[in-house]
């Protein structure tokens, strides 16, 4: 066999493949990437810390912990800094909407459980929710699905005592905008 220095690729792949075993329950991690294709552990040791491998690893686990509801780790790789070189808000590569929408309802989600560090999580938050209702704005109506979702989860943060059937009502649309696809 010919090695044609696609490392990159290949790791990439293995990234995307265990997040489908670990989505589809193949394996007894959630969001530890240890299974059929890839073992977090050990393949990750060679990954940079600034390449692209690095960034597919935090997509896939910023994805995962969304997902499965560890928002605490997805907020946690949200402050690292290292990806916003390879991920931009404008541009970039296809799968960088979904990534920026996982994170943003990772530092929602900690917003609301963690009342002592809200304002941080609000101020990480703010211009990842901002650029994808701008992007809805200028016509791009792949992303009403997730800024739907994005102004309920918003809406709890700030809702007052006597609102929450205004809430509910974002949930709600927000799920019927999602269901039409």
């Amino acid at each position: 066999m010919v090695e044609l220095k696609e490392k990159d690729q290949g790791s990439s792949l293995r990234m995307h493949w265990q997040l489908c075993l670990n989505l589809m329950g193949s394996s007894s991690n959630t969001v530890e990437f240890s299974g059929k294709a890839m073992n977090e552990k050990e393949d990750v040791i060679d990954v940079t810390l600034t390449g692209p491998s690095h960034v597919t690893f935090l997509y896939v686990k910023t994805v995962a912990s969304s997902l499965f509801g560890r928002y605490e780790l997805g907020a946690h790789l949200a402050i690292e800094k290292v990806d916003e070189q390879y991920v931009k808000m404008k541009g970039g590569v296809i799968w960088a909407r979904v990534f920026w929408f996982h994170r943003c309802l990772c530092l929602y989600a900690m917003a609301r459980t963690n009342k002592t560090k809200k304002r941080k999580y609000m101020t990480l938050a703010k211009p990842i929710h901002k650029e994808l209702t701008n992007s809805l704005k200028n016509k791009n109506p792949n992303g009403l699905h997730c800024v739907s979702l994005l102004n309920a989860e918003k809406a709890a943060l700030t809702h007052k005592k006597n609102q929450e059937d205004d809430v509910r009502k974002q949930y709600n649309d927000a799920i019927s905008v999602a269901a039409r696809g």
